[in-house]
């Protein structure tokens, strides 16, 4: 009796020690399927920057939005708004390449006009003056570097060329020299070249935090070039393949 009650306490021992081992492997199971599903999470929030996500080397993106500006004179570029379109490439998580165009809004004609008051001593009588926009178009270095998985700080480096200072003017002068009542003059401007361009600002997922395609870049951008020295305020909307 003494040797059954032994080997059932024995048998029961072991079984025992077997659930046991059982309902540990289970839990590692689960605790295993939890670390894998917040990997998987972490990743596709991360989407936007990884392109090693969508199964390719790169990502390629394009990008539409405005461009807020302060009237310059010396740059010829008005207060307002005009567009910007960008396409490009980013190759890893923190560096790209972008080309992109840009448009400025024309100095006002007035602005023009009181210049050329200050400039010319002789009153004017009569005046028709035309001004265009400046236009931008360059290739930038985009270095990418992630606050969090939703927020990207962003700074980007190149060089644009330029044309710029498109004024034309018909101006009637009152000039009491020499017996002459008045005399004309006309005036046309332009001018054209690169400029260094840089650019710094973040980049965020929108309309949601998990979006994956979709996102909203602000940033500022300065041109360095004296022709068109300015900074702009730059929103736009991203769309990434």
């Amino acid at each position: 009796m003494k040797k059954l009650s032994t080997l059932a306490a024995f048998v029961a021992t072991l079984a025992l020690f077997v659930s046991g081992q059982v309902c540990a492997e289970e839990q590692d199971v689960v605790v295993l399927e939890s670390v894998e599903v917040t990997k998987t999470t972490v990743n596709e929030v991360n989407a936007l920057s990884s392109p090693k996500e969508k199964g390719r080397d790169y990502l390629a993106y394009v990008s539409g939005g405005l461009s807020a500006y302060q009237e310059d004179i010396d740059s010829t570029v008005g207060k307002g708004s005009q567009f910007r379109i960008a396409w490009g490439i980013q190759y890893n998580e923190w560096f790209g390449l972008e080309c992109y165009v840009q448009l400025t809004p024309a100095i006002a004609a007035k602005t023009i006009l009181d210049d050329l008051e200050e400039n010319i001593d002789q009153r004017i009588l009569s005046y028709s003056i035309s001004t265009k926009g400046n236009r931008y178009g360059g290739i930038l270095g985009k270095f990418s570097y992630d606050l969090r998985p939703d927020t990207t700080l962003f700074a980007k480096v190149g060089i644009a060329r330029f044309e710029a200072h498109q004024v034309a003017a018909n101006i009637t002068l009152d000039d009491p020299a020499d017996n002459v009542l008045f005399r004309y003059l006309e005036l046309e401007g332009g001018a054209d070249g690169y400029s260094p361009v840089v650019a710094i600002g973040y980049e965020i997922p929108i309309p949601y935090k998990d979006s994956k395609k979709t996102s909203g870049e602000l940033s500022l951008t300065q041109m360095f070039d004296d022709k068109v020295k300015n900074l702009s305020f730059n929103v736009t909307l991203k769309y990434t393949f």
